[in-house]
This record gives structure tokens, C-alpha cells and sequence, in this order.
């Protein structure tokens, strides 16, 4: 039982796009169907062979072995795809293969105009519009529909079964009758499956936008852009995790803005706010892929940068020092923005992430200490 829910979930589970799991849908439940539909068939051959003495395959052969044909087909097309990652082509196959071939024969075999072989039809439509985009949808769906039209009127016009004795109606008004009741129905529940289908998606993907957003505002710090504490601290965690794995480096950088309360008290909390976008607008452009900016509380920010070296954050440090310090966050400040920074490494001894951060920390409290405007790690003094 697990090992079928896990199946199914594999086939037809959320994490699928809409189109690919009505595929796996279609592919599979069709060539159930007509198995279903090959057993029926056959009861019915095997009661017409009983009451007129004419052998089973004399009578059946034709539309079982279509019957049969779909059923692999089916199975062919689902293997396609999922052997060839190539959705498109697995659809269009499967359109072509059903509504210009296995229909059709199955509609001539089985009994042509006077049979129910026309509601399958409708199936037909409906794969055509849920499974193609809207263009080649309205192409296919013209072209399958001039094509059952076709074979509709063929098969009024050249039929000559007995069962259309039994039918009351002229064979022109039962053609136009099934034509007319066909297209109607065909139309009308292409049409609103379309639209539902269209409704899902849009519904879907407007959920997957507000989960994201949600997620976002989770673990990132609204003014600056950059994450947030919580989200820091996770992510040093599981850096150091991968340290003691791979000892490869992990370093961070802690910033802290200088003389920040002053520029809120000369030129009013906007503009520090101002100062603080751009600051971390600085960062986030000069820090790797795989680097972490956040702002860890106030006008603080730490870049964490997974394997480098003590020497390499010194020098990316250096480099951002540099570089507020010849931007301009603000015109209403008419003097330079300048920070301070404290470099660390990780290493064994720090039995807690907030010893490392203090390591760092301390080291830009001796910037801050000795004249601002400067970076320092424990290879200053050399």
C-alpha cells in the first residue's frame, strides 16, 4: 500500500506541473480504459458470434485488435515521455496516434454512425485542450474536428450494417442529429474544462508567490534586503556543520556603520534609513553567490563567506570599507559615510556561534577603539 501511494505521488503529486500530471492521467488511465472497454467489446462479440454461428475473431477481429493496439499505445506514449523528458512531443504524439487513428478505427469497427464510438470522440477534444498551449490547441482542435466530420459523414453515407434498419430517422437527419449533439457537447466541456484548468493554474501559481513572499519576509530584514538574525545564525550553524566535515575555511565580516546615531540626530532617521539601504545595497553586490549578508541588529550587518580564508575576508573587507567610503548614500549628508570591521575565522575552540560572532565582534570594537574607518583582524598587529 505505501509502495502504491508513493507511486502515485510520484506520478500525479503536487510537485508536478498541471500539464505533466493530466498527461501521466490521460496516458495511464487511458490505456485503462480500454482495457475496460476490450473486455466489454468482447462480451458483446462473443453474444453476437453465439446467436448467428459465426466465429468470434470473424466478427471481432478488426476492433479488438485496435482495442489492443490502443492499449499499447497508450503505454508507448507514457514511456516516451518519461524516457525523453520531451513533454511536447509525448503530447502531440498522443493527440495524433488517438484522435486520427485509434478513434476513427475504433468508430468504424464497432459499429460506425449507429454506435456511442462518438462520445470517445469528445475525450478526444478534451485531451486537445487541456494538453497544448493555445495556438497549436486551436490549430489541432480545427484540424480534428473537420477530421471527425469527416468520418462522420463517410459513415453515414457509405454505411450499410443492418442495425440501421432499426433506425427510424432518414440517414442524413441521424447524421447531422450525432454531428450536431457531438460538436455541442464537444465544445461546451472543452470550454470549461479549459477554463477551469486555466483557473487552477493561475490559483497555483498566485499560492506559490504569496509562499515565497511569506517565506522571504520570514527570514529577511525588511529595510536593508538582507537577512535577519535568525536566519544568520541557522546559516553559520550549518556552515560550521560543514567546517568540521570538510574543514574548509568559514569567515565573517562584521560591519558596523560609523558615527550612525549622529547622522540620525543631524539629518533626521529618513536619511538614516537611506544610509542603511545603501550600506547594505553595497554589500549585497560584493559578496559571492554563496555569501550571506545580514543585518544582525541596528546599523551592525555580518558577511559570512564560506570557504575563505581569515586573509581572503580581510581583503574583501578592505575593499567594502573602501568603497562606502567613496559612495554617496544620501545628498543630504555633507560628509562621508565610513564603517568599521572585525574579521574571524572559525575555528575549534569557539564551542558556540556566538563565540564566533564575538571573536569578530571584539575585533571591531578595536576598530571602532583606535580611530574608526578601519578593519581589523587577529593579523593586524603583524
Amino acid at each position: 500500500m505505501e509502495r502504491f501511494k508513493n507511486l502515485f505521488v510520484t506520478l500525479f503529486g503536487d510537485q508536478l506541473p498541471l500539464r505533466e500530471r493530466f498527461f501521466n492521467f490521460a496516458s495511464l488511465g487511458g490505456a485503462l480504459a480500454t482495457c475496460l472497454a476490450t473486455l466489454a467489446s468482447g462480451i458483446s462479440i462473443s453474444r453476437v458470434a453465439a446467436a448467428t454461428g459465426v466465429g468470434f475473431w470473424q466478427i471481432g477481429l478488426p476492433g479488438m485488435t485496435i482495442c489492443f493496439t490502443a492499449i499499447l499505445f497508450f503505454l508507448l506514449t507514457f514511456a516516451i515521455f518519461h524516457i525523453t523528458k520531451n513533454l511536447k512531443f509525448a503530447i502531440m504524439l498522443c493527440l495524433i496516434g488517438l484522435n486520427f487513428v485509434l478513434f476513427p478505427g475504433l468508430f468504424i469497427t464497432v459499429g460506425g454512425i449507429g454506435s456511442g464510438m462518438p462520445i470517445y470522440f469528445v475525450m478526444g477534444l478534451v485531451f486537445t485542450v487541456l494538453m497544448l498551449d493555445f495556438k497549436p490547441m486551436i490549430i489541432m482542435f480545427i484540424l480534428e474536428s473537420i477530421w471527425y466530420a469527416l468520418v462522420f459523414y463517410f459513415s453515414a453515407k457509405y454505411s450499410g450494417s443492418l442495425t440501421d434498419t432499426f433506425f427510424i430517422m432518414p440517414e442524413w437527419a441521424m447524421y447531422l442529429d450525432e454531428a450536431m449533439d457531438f460538436f455541442t457537447v464537444g465544445i461546451s466541456t472543452s470550454v470549461l474544462v479549459k477554463v477551469l484548468a486555466l483557473c487552477f493554474e493561475f490559483q497555483q501559481k498566485r499560492t506559490n508567490e504569496l509562499l515565497k513572499q511569506l517565506e522571504e519576509l520570514s527570514v529577511k530584514d525588511p529595510l536593508s534586503g538582507a537577512y535577519n538574525r535568525r536566519f544568520l545564525l541557522r546559516y553559520i550553524e550549518s556552515g560550521i556543520e560543514k567546517h568540521k566535515e570538510t574543514r574548509a575555511p568559514l569567515s565573517i565580516i562584521m560591519f558596523d556603520i560609523d558615527k550612525f546615531k549622529r547622522v540620525n540626530d543631524d539629518f533626521g532617521h529618513l536619511v538614516g534609513d537611506e544610509v542603511i539601504k545603501g550600506f547594505s545595497s553595497v554589500l549585497l553586490q560584493s559578496c559571492r553567490n554563496y555569501d550571506v549578508v545580514a543585518r544582525y541588529g541596528g546599523e551592525e550587518f555580518i558577511l559570512v563567506m564560506p570557504g575563505a580564508s581569515e586573509e581572503t575576508a580581510f581583503a574583501r573587507a578592505e575593499q567594502i570599507r573602501a568603497k562606502v567610503e567613496a559612495s554617496s548614500f544620501s545628498d543630504a549628508i555633507d560628509r562621508p559615510v565610513t564603517v568599521s570591521g572585525g574579521v574571524a575565522s572559525y575555528v575549534t575552540t569557539y564551542k558556540t556561534v556566538e563565540e564566533f560572532i564575538a571573536a569578530a565582534d571584539e575585533h571591531l570594537y578595536t576598530a571602532k577603539e583606535t580611530g574608526r574607518n578601519k578593519i581589523i583582524w587577529k593579523g593586524s598587529s603583524e
